[in-house]
């Protein structure tokens, strides 16, 4: 064993043992009336990494999870890594195949998931035979809790090095396959820590674990307040009454949310009776929250809001759009890069721009993922000018602030003009019937592309086409007016909240043929 990498180690795992050691009967997870200290996170976490040891598994082997948010699902992470294997997160919304697929591609030695996510586990055992179920009891040896019976509590000797992949996290895949991103050690262990710092975590926060914890912007989270010994309180879905509830009984402090769930929370019939005294930091991500409801959330909560921002091949946070600039600066403000992490924005020939000019986001930083699973002719897509391209397109304002104009692919080409899709959903946003609203480009025999947007009504309210149109008129060009209006109930989205555009285009794109 080399000395040195093990005296500079650095492993997701020790996280827990040295927040363990420092405060051991400090509540480190909540969920309902289930509580773990550091210590016992630390035991738990240990047994589970010598179960996964003694069953056979070997570092670097490859442990798979079809999970949604619980205490278990945590303990099982840290567990996996602690014994040198690799964790891979699947979503538990894809389609069977699509589960299917990653187990194949990562060569799965051992699948764990929730009970309602493997009902149909004989599926799943053609590619993966060793299964282990989360489940609310301990039923016998195909339960996860079980295994916790079975292993030392006393942490497995494994030799880990910072470079060594911790995860690998599959990307959503608007088109074709998902694509594996692998991450080190070392990326998760510095964004967790740049997190800290930038987001302004404290020792004594209690924080919210309520988005998909497989989702890298809910698990850094998680790892960063483990990582400086705060308390994590584990939610299993945003219930609006339930979470109202939450925030005061557990004194929450820290809240990670999407835009419309706190549009939902201020909306809320019970919010008035509420008491959300304890909170003073809020983050959402996604995608920018509307005036109105900042506003509104900043004087109701009385807290302080941030918009976070990175990617899991970039794990978060990478940029942020801090408190002190929400109200000064209006657009889509990404703000500021992390500490942890240089930002740029770069033409297509590799050269980096100046103030004003707009072009591809890219970033370095030990937050960069190590590169795309069996795929080096991707990886070296994203890197070829020696940053890493995340496919954004932005500007840096006369302040030094990041500007977000749009994904490459979701600029729409119309009448030979170039339009921001984003640009055109933050005016139909700032309408105050409006509840959600996404642009796409759909091909048009004048304009090759028309803008056409999706709308999503607020409860009760009734808006015409004409009304929509008049009044993206009076702030737009007339090239950037949407050609149509569709309104819809809902909006196609992931399980993190992100919406996906390509469903609508593949839906609708015979709409302007006659």
């Amino acid at each position: 064993m080399d000395s040195i990498s093990v005296v500079n180690r650095v492993a997701l795992g020790d996280i827990i043992r040295r927040s363990a050691n420092r405060f051991p009967e400090k509540l480190a997870l909540i969920e309902g009336e289930k509580q773990l200290t550091y210590r016992e996170l630390d035991e738990e976490t240990n047994r589970f990494a010598n179960y996964l040891l003694e069953s056979g598994l070997q570092k670097g082997e490859t442990v798979a999870t079809i999970c949604g948010n619980s205490w278990q699902f945590i303990v099982a992470i840290f567990g996996i890594q602690k014994a040198g294997l690799i964790w891979v997160p699947i979503n538990p919304g894809i389609s069977t195949d699509e589960k299917l697929y990653i187990l194949t591609e990562v060569k799965a030695k051992l699948l764990i998931g929730d009970e309602e996510f493997l009902k149909a586990k004989g599926a799943f055992q053609t590619i993966c035979s060793d299964i282990l179920i989360i489940g609310d009891s301990i039923k016998g040896p195909e339960y996860f809790e079980y295994s916790l019976r079975l292993g030392d509590k006393i942490e497995p000797d494994v030799n880990i090095q910072d470079r060594d992949i911790a995860q690998i996290m599959f990307t959503s895949g608007t088109t074709g396959r998902p694509k594996g991103v692998k991450i080190s050690h070392l990326a998760v262990y510095i964004a967790s820590l740049g997190n800290i710092i930038e987001m302004d975590v404290k020792r004594n926060d209690v924080g919210t674990a309520m988005m998909p914890i497989f989702h890298c912007a809910q698990h850094t989270l998680v790892t960063s307040f483990l990582h400086l010994g705060a308390s994590v309180v584990v939610l299993r879905s945003f219930e609006p009454n339930v979470l109202l509830k939450t925030i005061k009984k557990e004194k929450i402090t820290w809240m990670f949310a999407l835009p419309m769930m706190y549009r939902l929370l201020l909306a809320h019939p019970s919010r008035e009776k509420s008491d959300t005294e304890s909170l003073r930091f809020c983050i959402y991500a996604m995608t920018p929250m509307d005036e109105t409801t900042l506003r509104k959330a900043m004087k109701e909560f009385d807290a302080e809001f941030a918009l976070a921002t990175g990617q899991t091949e970039m794990y978060p946070l990478t940029v942020m759009f801090k408190p002190e600039d929400q109200l000064r600066k209006k657009g889509s403000y990404w703000g500021t890069s992390s500490i942890i992490n240089d930002t740029a924005i770069m033409n297509e020939n590799g050269e980096l721009l100046s103030t004003g000019e707009i072009g591809e986001i890219v970033h370095r930083g030990p937050n960069v993922m190590s590169g795309y699973l069996n795929n080096p002719e991707e990886t070296e897509k994203t890197r070829h000018h020696y940053w890493h391209q995340t496919g954004d397109l932005g500007y840096f304002d006369e302040d030094g602030l990041l500007v977000f104009v749009d994904r490459k692919k979701d600029i729409i080409k119309t009448g030979g003009e170039n339009v921001a899709s984003i640009l055109v959903e933050q005016t139909l946003l700032d309408c105050e019937k409006v509840a959600n609203a996404v642009v796409v480009g759909l091909p048009h025999e004048r304009w090759g592309e028309a803008i056409t947007a999706f709308i999503v009504l607020k409860s009760g309210e009734q808006m015409s086409k004409e009304e929509i149109i008049s009044h993206c008129k009076e702030r737009l060009g007339a090239f950037q007016t949407p050609k149509e209006i569709v309104f819809v109930d809902q909006l196609p989205t992931t399980t993190t909240g992100k919406i996906l555009k390509h469903v609508l285009r593949e839906k609708h794109e015979k709409l302007y043929v006659k």
